[in-house]
This record gives structure tokens, sequence and C-alpha cells, in this order.
């Protein structure tokens, strides 16, 4: 009978001491914790990826383009605004480097005469910069110092008489100041958001 009681007794501390002291249990949770945030946290890399025609890229002009200064076939830089996103995969991260070219420019002149339009050519993708080509964009001129917007895709902000180099005369969608102020000059300012579509196909290699 004593041997009995002796055995309860032990099953019953086991049974307690389990339920105070979830050793295992503790430790397994904290493990997959930490392996969600390593794996988040690291940039991909990303290979053997076709972007299509038509997927779209945000841009943040962080230097003003004018025709006063950017004649046609020049180049300059921009960044990304936010990441290059295709089917889950993040192609270029936010910040990444983009270049591009002034396609036509025309100023000072007339109003009506004004145009400025560029293109996208590069993109920085696993630090190796990647041809791309979008259509180009951009502002024309018009009679009574007006101004619109011409080609695929959209300028947003910089808000009329902010941002740098931002002069008086047309604003056009979104706020954005266009017109130098006495030149007859269109200048695009720096925050400008450029939002347009990739003309052909991207492949990451």
């Amino acid at each position: 009978m004593s041997i009995y009681r002796t055995i309860v007794v032990l099953f019953f501390m086991i049974t307690f001491s389990a339920q105070i002291f979830p050793c295992n249990q503790i430790d397994s949770t904290v493990v997959k914790d930490s392996t969600v945030k390593q794996t988040t946290t690291p940039a991909q890399t990303v290979s053997g990826v076709t972007i299509p025609a038509g997927t779209k890229l945000m841009v943040n002009l962080n230097n003003p383009i004018s025709t006063a200064k950017n004649p046609a076939g020049s180049n300059f830089s921009a960044i990304l605004e936010v990441d290059f996103v295709y089917d889950g995969k993040v192609i270029s991260p936010k910040g990444s480097q983009v270049y591009g070219k002034v396609v036509e420019c025309r100023g000072g002149k007339v109003i009506g005469g004004s145009k400025l339009t560029f293109q996208f050519t590069d993109i920085m993708v696993n630090n190796q910069l990647t041809p791309i080509i979008t259509d180009p964009i951009g502002v024309e001129g018009g009679k009574g110092n007006t101004a619109k917007m011409v080609g695929a895709g959209a300028l947003i902000g910089g808000a009329f008489g902010g941002g740098s180099g931002a002069g008086t005369g047309a604003a056009i969608a979104g706020g954005l100041a266009v017109l130098s102020a006495g030149k007859n000059h269109i200048q695009i300012p720096a925050g400008t958001m450029v939002d347009v579509p990739l003309k052909a196909p991207l492949t990451v290699k």
C-alpha cells in the first residue's frame, strides 16, 4: 500500500512542476520569433526575373531639371521614392539611384514654345547599373502662362512656389511649379515625384 501512495505522490509532483516550469515551450517560442526577425531584415538579391512593360516606378527628382540648364541629351540622376516591387520581390529598394536623360528641351522663348521632356534609362539592381526604358514625360508651356504635363505617367508634388529653384509662373496638377521667373524657361523643381511605367520589359539575370 505504501508503494502505491509513493507512486501517486510522485505522479502529482511531476505534473505540478511541469505546469509551473514549462521550459521547453518558452525556448521554442523565442527561437521562432528570432528567426522571423532575421529573415525579414536582410536585403534581397533577385535573379531570373522579368518585369513586364507597364510596371510602374515612383522616382524622386532630388535635383531640379530645367530648359535653362539641362539641354537635350544631357544626363541626370534621381532616386527611388519607394521600393520597386514585382511579384512580391523587391527588385530595387527605396533610395536606389535612377538615371535619366533629357529628350526634348525648348526654352527661353515665348511660353507657348517651351517644352521639357525626359525619360529614365538606368536603375541600380543588385548593386549593378541595369538599363531600363520608360516613355518620355515632362511639361509643355502654353499660352497665357499655362503649362500641361505631356507623355506617359504623372508628375506629383513640388508645391507651387516651393522646392529648390521653384519660380513663379504656371502650375499644373499636383501644385507643381514649372515656369522659372522672367526668362520663359520651364523648370521642374527638386522633390517632384515621377510616377512612370516601364516601356519595355526589364530582365534581371
